[in-house]
């Protein structure tokens, strides 16, 4: 499994991105030929060896006529949907922009299909953003995972006027993710930035064990006095090890008798999404009669505290209990596969080397199904011829 590790001392942002991952190896012509086919223009990339506090990286410089042209969501989408690009790249770049919708949604009380985008529907975050799902797809990478975020410090002039750092969409997209205040002056997080980690579903906190591939610098516009403003990045390939482990795992319960369904399906969202590695509800009968369920969540040590406390800011419990549970689990790979219906992901299990089971990710077939009018059914037997 290929892993794209960011450390963020200095935050993230779309250049920055870009400068990062061409230092890894990406091919600048690679990334245009690929952003030609969104069929935009006034736009271009160059790509420069740039030094900030001595550290040596690629600076992405993004040009474009149109900065201050408003898209909605539904524009950006279509624009990408109607372009050339892998569905891979189609579908990440897509997933990053409604990640931005959703917080904008919510900075402003509206729903994300409703929302103008200022600053990200400009050309060059459309190139930003597009980018990074076309390098994503060149490096051949399974997930992202990342450090702790950066997010700086005092204010940002932005289309609503001057604002606090972060600004209104970067603190709604971060929030539950581990960040950190004050290592650099000004805005080191963007919104686009922080929609890169978020859009990706990127993993925060967990050991990663395996073989560094290859590493990058991107270098950030601004020249802080404070830190170093770039952005590191190593594309390491897991071990089995670090994608299965055995061990310790702890479980938390607690009993749910006074929360709608509706809460507990939110709870249970927001929990796998910051790290849980499973979750399950147990149908119980409480004191005076009241049905409920127990809710159980499976996690790393390490995550104990986090998920705690998003588990008690989130329910209506007043306490959690938990245990300590040793497990061994069957080594696990994730592999993509060409079918007569495009490109599927397949979990494949293995002991001691051996294939034990494999299936196709339910994402990729529910997607299957809903993109050709097909049922579930007739999607697995048409893939399995």
């Amino acid at each position: 499994m290929k892993t794209l590790f960011y450390n963020c001392p200095a935050g993230l942002c779309g250049d920055m991105n870009l400068g990062a991952m061409v230092d890894l190896g990406v091919e600048p012509d690679a990334i245009v030929e690929e952003l030609q086919k969104l069929h935009l223009e006034g736009w271009s990339l160059r790509f420069e060896k740039d030094k900030r506090k001595g550290i040596a990286g690629t600076r992405c410089d993004v040009t474009h006529e149109d900065s201050h042209h408003h898209r909605t969501f539904a524009d950006i989408k279509d624009i990408i949907e109607n372009s050339a690009l892998d569905s891979d790249v189609q579908r990440d770049a897509i997933a990053v922009f409604r990640a931005l919708a959703e917080a904008e949604g919510a900075v402003h009380g509206k729903p994300p299909e409703a929302i103008h985008f200022h600053e990200v529907g400009a050309i060059d975050s459309i190139i930003d953003i597009t980018g990074a799902a076309i390098c994503w797809k060149l490096l051949g990478i399974d997930r992202v995972a990342a450090s702790t975020v950066e997010l700086g410090s005092g204010t940002v002039q932005c289309a609503h006027g001057r604002m606090p750092v972060p600004a209104p969409a970067t603190a709604k997209l971060v929030k539950d993710l581990p960040v950190s205040f004050g290592g650099t002056s000004g805005e080191a997080t963007t919104p686009t930035g922080a929609a890169l980690l978020v859009g990706k579903e990127c993993h925060f906190g967990e050991a990663i064990t395996g073989k560094t591939l290859a590493t990058g610098i991107g270098i950030g516009q601004r020249d802080d006095p404070a830190a170093a403003n770039v952005v590191y990045v190593s594309l390491i390939e897991e071990t089995s090890e670090a994608t299965a482990p055995s061990g310790e795992v702890i479980e938390l319960a607690t009993n749910l008798d006074d929360m709608s369904p509706e809460h507990v399906a939110f709870l249970v969202e927001e929990l796998l999404k910051a790290g849980a590695l499973d979750v399950w509800q147990t149908p119980a009968t409480f004191k005076k009669g009241r049905m409920g369920c127990v809710l159980s969540i499976l996690i790393q040590p390490g995550d104990r505290e986090s998920i705690t406390t998003i588990l008690l800011e989130h329910s209506t419990t007043l306490g959690v209990r938990w245990r300590s549970w040793n497990r061994t689990i069957l080594d696990r790979e994730i592999s993509e596969k060409e079918t007569p219906l495009g490109k599927v992901r397949v979990k494949s299990a293995f002991l001691d080397g051996r294939l034990i089971r494999s299936k196709v990710e339910f994402d990729d077939l529910s997607r299957i199904a809903r993109e050709n009018n097909l049922s579930l059914r007739e999607v697995e037997e048409k893939l399995k011829d």
